[in-house]
């Protein structure tokens, strides 16, 4: 009896590069899929048995407490569309609209992960600061969306967007009052002292501030900060 019979060994079936992700790979274990960025997980297949432990699941766990009735959404980083998948799910009807800067991330979503059969969610190719700073040209009106979920990494970086008063004057513009705002950070151990800080600064940001650390294949793969409009 070969006692390695039916274990499912990871395959690459994809390997790209782009401008503002550098190398991502589709990684495929069994029916579950992978984008890796730099050798750090971006998005799992939303029908995988671990999504909803890990931070996708989570995340979205916490938007169905903090805001139930949640009608529109704005989310800053597509990856697969894990996220955008478990909110449809989870709201039938809801309105989602995604902001990415990599259109490769958006065509390796279309491609491997469904994401053109999500119903009413639009993708905007572009850079988040410019969205938020110049909604109109991409069609997003003020104080009309009632969540943000901002989850921009490339790789383990998070984006210099993320401690920007710009960034966060003008999108709360975008929100309505009251409206939640969840960011994911990764918090691994060489990330915390940069994450406790940005914390800090979102508290002088928004209302009501908390933060929820998510395990992964660590005890503390990554925090959602969360807070209102």
């Amino acid at each position: 009896m070969n006692v390695f019979q039916g274990i499912k060994y990871p395959e690459v079936i994809f390997e790209t590069e782009s401008q503002f992700n550098h190398k991502i790979q589709v990684i495929q274990i069994g029916a579950v899929k992978k984008i890796k960025v730099d050798g750090i997980d971006q998005s799992i297949s939303h029908e995988s048995k671990a999504c909803k432990r890990l931070v996708w699941g989570q995340a979205v766990d916490l938007m169905k407490r903090e805001n139930p009735a949640a009608k529109k959404v704005l989310i800053f980083g597509l990856g697969g569309g894990t996220m955008q998948h478990l909110i449809s799910q989870s709201y039938p009807g809801i309105e989602l609209v995604s902001v990415e800067i990599d259109s490769v991330m958006v065509d390796i979503a279309k491609k491997y992960f469904n994401l053109d059969l999500i119903p009413n969610h639009r993708v905007v190719v572009a850079d988040a600061f410019r969205v938020v700073i110049e909604p109109e040209t991409y069609n997003l009106d003020e104080s009309s969306f009632d969540t943000v979920i901002i989850d921009v990494y490339q790789g383990e970086k998070f984006p210099d967007l993320g401690t920007s008063g710009n960034f966060f004057s003008a999108l709360k513009k975008l929100i309505l009052p009251n409206g939640l705002v969840i960011i994911n950070r990764i918090y691994r151990e060489d990330h915390q002292f940069d994450v406790d800080n940005f914390i800090g600064y979102v508290e002088k940001i928004l209302r009501s501030v908390k933060s929820e650390i998510v395990a992964g294949y660590t005890n503390s793969d990554n925090v959602l900060i969360f807070g209102r409009n």
